[in-house]
């Protein structure tokens, strides 16, 4: 038995969201990615500037940096989800480019 309830002949997809609602939501998570990546930089900054008035190397605080890449990254797979699809892809890119920014003190 067939329970499908859509009209005749229409396709049963799902339709990406519109560009302004991929812009909205983008804006929306804004704040928390500035939090999250902000929270990552201060941890690196920390550790580098605690090893440099210490004498040492710094070291990659790879728990702190890889937290706040995977709750990045969570956010943009939820986005996703949801069929914002412009969205995660403005997410995933700016989770590439802070993990590439972190890295680079590093390396």
């Amino acid at each position: 038995m067939d329970m499908h309830t859509g009209t005749p002949g229409t396709p049963n997809r799902r339709e990406p969201r519109s560009g302004a609602m991929n812009l909205l939501v983008f804006l929306a998570l804004v704040p928390f990615d500035v939090f999250v990546g902000g929270y990552a930089w201060l941890a690196v900054g920390m550790e580098g500037w605690a090893a440099s008035h210490g004498g040492q190397r710094p070291v990659l605080p790879v728990a702190e940096v890889a937290g706040s890449v995977g709750l990045l990254a969570a956010a943009g797979l939820a986005v996703c989800w949801g069929r914002y699809w412009g969205a995660a892809v403005i997410q995933f890119a700016l989770t590439a480019v802070l993990m590439v920014w972190l890295l680079s003190a590093y390396g």
